[in-house]
């Protein structure tokens, strides 16, 4: 009789749990890795997706409002309430604060909707994909609304036969998102809940080793001032304009009057092999430095004030300033004799940039002794100081096409593809543009990420697919402007002009 009893409240507890489970009607969600998941409340399946997003999720433990702010702003709710089903991958607060760091904006309304509805819209398919749609270890890959991809794989542990991720495929460059609150059932479609952005980014192709082989020209610079100036009282404001020597020596804190440090001044003609510098290297000669071979000294070249001087009046006093750091420190053996050559490429690279006419260097070292150069006028210039610039090697690239790209006002974005832009010469991989002029009318993004000026991609990433114009929404034209390299740093002679029509 105590046996029947027992079973009797056994029976009756399943059932009332049961009875309970029903009459609260919540959605059942399938256990997950991430057990901190939220409960997505009750009754999902009388509400559509948009309905739900649309409810003050501020409050509750979803942390889905920035989420919902953001389909918002990306003009998504429409698509959310229809009757079509789809599945849609639904970001938590700490997921949107990733990809907003992702495409450089802070908040929400700070990103631009066109840029929010492309990431989004690669998040959302047509159909619905539960866990259990889905057999132990596999992947679909399912197109996206916005024309990409997204990928669903089920796992397992020992704990757990329902594992969810979107987009882990070793074809993907971006980070996958492990699903946290599964298979959230609504009356037009399902969600899948996740802490971490993710989105669709093949592995870009890596390009071939550079091989310039010797294919480059070069011109000489000749000093056109040189002189050093010396410190202390007494010789601050003297001139030393020597034509046998120019004397270099360590600033000293105790003795001012001894730091002698060299001033000179190279013209920037525009080399003959155009605009664009491969590599610039000062040389000076050295004649002697009053060392042993046991030591080594640190020589260093410093960039000067843009500010023109004359060899016959300058001092220490009236010198132009230098900066604090060196553009290029070298270590010399203490009983060289001879030429010694200084990396001097980013400035002159940005001098040319900015139109500059002339570069002043400022030479110095770190021992106490006299470590003495030959001056441009010493032997009818024999050992005259001169920058040699480099031009990048001959590039390998051919003119493909270049052909305007044609947006549509309603769908508000287009692929770049070959059509539009196309370089021949060497293989795609190896084939490299620098955005030099971004959109103003809207904006060119990569695999939904967007490119500002100098941000770079490959011939294969346009042949992928993964370059793509987003309208901003005013204006009907626009226009981008590319740089074109190979694997070798050859530039093709010149830049690119991508015209995009809007209609």
């Amino acid at each position: 009789m105590k046996l029947q009893h027992n079973l009797y409240l056994k029976a009756l507890l399943v059932f009332c749990c049961t009875a309970l489970m029903l009459s609260c009607n919540k959605f059942k969600l399938l256990k997950n890795e991430d057990s901190t998941g939220a409960d997505a409340g009750a009754n999902l399946k009388s509400l559509s997706m948009r309905d739900y997003l649309l409810e003050d999720h501020s409050t509750d433990y979803t942390q889905l409002d920035l989420f919902s702010a953001a389909v918002k702003r990306a003009g998504l709710l429409d698509t959310l309430a229809k009757t079509d089903d789809y599945t849609a991958v639904f970001l938590t607060n700490t997921a949107v604060t990733q990809m907003l760091a992702t495409i450089g904006y802070a908040t929400v309304a700070d990103a631009p909707p066109m840029i929010l509805k492309n990431l989004i819209g690669d998040l959302i398919i047509r159909g619905r994909i539960k866990s259990t749609d889905l057999a132990l270890n596999e992947t679909r890959k399912v197109q996206t609304i916005s024309g990409n991809y997204i990928y669903y794989t089920r796992t397992a542990s020992t704990s757990d036969q329902y594992i969810l991720y979107i987009n882990q495929n070793a074809a993907l460059g971006s980070s996958a998102a492990l699903v946290r609150s599964q298979d959230l059932e609504f009356k037009n479609g399902v969600a899948q809940v996740t802490a971490q952005f993710t989105y669709y980014s093949l592995l870009s192709d890596k390009s071939d080793d550079p091989n310039p082989a010797g294919n480059t020209v070069t011109q000489k610079l000749a000093v056109a001032k040189d002189v050093y100036v010396r410190g202390g009282t007494g010789n601050n404001t003297a001139n030393f304009n020597d034509a046998a020597t120019i004397d270099l020596k360590a600033v000293s804190a105790a003795d001012a009057t001894v730091g002698r440090i060299g001033v000179m001044q190279y013209p920037l003609t525009k080399p003959a092999f155009g605009d664009k510098i491969g590599s610039a290297r000062i040389y000076v000669y050295i004649y002697n430095t009053g060392l042993t071979t046991a030591t080594t000294f640190s020589f260093a070249a410093y960039l000067g004030e843009n500010k023109d001087w004359t060899e016959t009046t300058i001092t220490w006093n009236n010198a132009p300033t230098y900066s604090a750091v060196a553009m290029a420190t070298v270590p010399v053996p203490g009983a060289t004799v001879g030429w010694v050559s200084f990396d001097v490429t980013s400035a002159v690279t940005q001098l040319y940039a900015s139109n500059g006419t002339f570069i002043n260097v400022f030479l110095k070292h770190n021992v106490d002794n006299f470590i003495k150069l030959r001056p441009r006028e010493f032997s009818s210039g024999l050992y005259a100081s001169y920058i040699m610039l480099t031009s990048p090697p001959l590039t390998l690239l051919k003119l493909g096409q270049v052909t305007p790209l044609a947006v549509t006002a309603a769908k508000a974005s287009a692929v770049l593809s070959t059509d539009n832009l196309k370089m021949t010469g060497t293989e795609d991989r190896n084939i490299i543009y620098t955005v030099k002029q971004a959109p103003t009318a809207g904006f060119l993004v990569k695999y939904g990420i967007p490119m500002a000026a100098n941000a770079t991609f490959s011939q294969s990433d346009i042949t992928k697919g993964a370059i793509k114009y987003l309208y901003g929404g005013t204006g009907n034209t626009d226009k981008i402007v590319f740089q074109a390299r190979d694997q070798n740093g050859g530039y093709y002679a010149t830049d690119l002009n991508l015209d995009i029509t809007i209609n």
